[in-house]
């Protein structure tokens, strides 16, 4: 062999050990990356469920105060048709079932 064909592979070798290294590097780094992604997600999933249980209770206690609102309102609705009626029989075809 010689000498400049030495050469060439021992160019050729030393590039092939610096590329398998700088791969399992990259791959190591990707993992690295790939679980700190993971655990990101599952807090943000956390927060979020967290968000969207405290939206609903919300939305419960609207309902609820909605409800009760509608309620007084169609007392007072029935208070005042019922002070200013007309006495007398009334036309039961203009009453809502």
């Amino acid at each position: 062999m010689t000498p400049e064909l030495i050469g060439i592979f021992a160019v050729g070798a030393t590039l092939i050990g610096l590329l398998v290294t700088f791969r399992r590097d990259a791959r190591a780094d990707n993992q690295a990356l790939r679980t700190e992604f993971r655990a990101g997600n599952q807090r943000l999933r956390a927060e979020v469920n967290a968000g969207l249980a405290e939206v609903r209770g919300d939305l419960a206690d609207v309902r609820k105060d909605v409800q009760a609102l509608t309620d007084r309102v169609s007392r007072l609705e029935g208070i005042i048709e019922g002070l200013f009626a007309p006495p007398g029989p009334r036309d039961r075809h203009n009453d809502a079932a």
